[in-house]
């Protein structure tokens, strides 16, 4: 799963904020503006076009995409992965992100929508928040001050 920080969860929380707005234009079957053309669009900066044309270079969804990169290639859609990977993010949680399928997400969803559909604009938005929540959770146990960190120091 990703590498959690506060940068990630902001583009996650943002992601779903744009295709919850409307002016991302969601379609799934669209690779610059699925599920992961959306998140894309913010971490590089690219528009759905230019995503569109650098998936063209090779032929399928993020999910055969993320199977055939390769990260010193010339193609444009692997620097665009390779951006992701140093964003944080890690091949599988492309591959989920697109497919709605990471466990640790589905499981914190409620009980009537952990079987989000993958193309559903709602399920989408869901499951970006969530995983933004569970980044936030993780980076506050870490920085968390326990009491007993300072048992006996005097003040």
């Amino acid at each position: 799963m990703a590498i959690p920080s506060l940068e990630l969860a902001d583009v996650l929380r943002r992601t779903a904020k744009r295709i919850d707005s409307g002016k991302s234009n969601y379609d799934w079957k669209h690779i610059g503006i699925c599920n992961c053309g959306n998140l894309v669009q913010i971490v590089t900066g690219k528009n759905k076009r230019q995503i569109y044309e650098s998936g063209r270079q090779k032929h399928g969804d993020w999910e055969m995409l993320t199977y055939l990169f390769k990260e010193n290639s010339s193609y444009e859609i692997d620097k665009i992965i390779k951006a992701m990977l140093d964003f944080g993010f890690s091949l599988e949680d492309i591959v989920n992100l697109e497919n709605l399928s990471c466990p640790r997400v589905l499981s914190r969803l409620p009980k009537e929508r952990q079987y989000p559909k993958r193309d559903r604009r709602e399920d989408v938005i869901l499951y970006l928040e969530t995983w933004a929540e569970m980044i936030e959770e993780e980076l506050l146990e870490k920085t968390a001050i326990k009491e007993t960190d300072f048992a006996g120091i005097l003040i």
